[in-house]
């Protein structure tokens, strides 16, 4: 297995609380659409002491398009289980399709950094308007209100753990 960092992850999830005797933990995702990337045999990696540590799904049972009983292979019990409990859920950003990343809810980008493929800040996410047909991205530039299309040409990446939203613009666009 490559080494593998956390920075390279997308936050996806947070274990809520163990469910049942067996060993299974009940799941939230922020992002809805994961259930053709999760499945029995594929894996996912839980956060302990600021690492990514790989774990097996044994078996997925969706209650709803975010929330998911999960039973990992050498979780066996309830003991085992509730030292899952409260740990982020990540994946690595390359197994998460970027269509999905739309899926985010506004109110979790609401704050995140926004800044540039040269690593300029650009400021901060105010909302996201999604009234029309493209969903447009808010942010506060220079005391005032820069609309950013909330497309994948644009968006490079969205780091959830350190809040930051890496975007490609167009030349000019800063400008207007």
């Amino acid at each position: 297995m490559p080494v593998w960092k956390l920075e390279d992850g997308i936050l996806l999830g947070k274990i809520l609380k163990p469910y049942g005797y067996r060993g299974f933990v009940r799941v939230a995702f922020f992002i809805s659409g994961l259930e053709n990337v999760l499945f029995q045999g594929s894996f996912i990696f839980i956060e302990w002491t600021e690492k990514p540590v790989p774990y097996t799904i044994q078996e997925i049972l969706w209650d709803d398009d975010k929330t998911a009983r999960v039973k990992f292979e050498g979780v066996e019990n309830l003991d085992s289980a509730s030292k899952l409990t409260g740990r982020n859920v990540i994946l690595s950003e390359k197994t998460v399709p970027k269509k999905l990343l739309k899926n985010l809810e506004p109110d979790e980008l609401t704050g995140f950094k926004v800044i540039d493929t040269q690593k300029r800040i650009l400021g901060f996410v105010t909302g996201l308007n999604e009234s029309g047909r493209q969903s447009i991205l808010e942010v506060n530039f220079n005391e005032k209100e820069l609309l950013i299309p909330f497309h994948e040409n644009l968006i490079k990446k969205i780091d959830a753990k350190k809040k930051e939203i890496t975007v490609e613009l167009p030349e000019g666009l800063l400008d207007l």
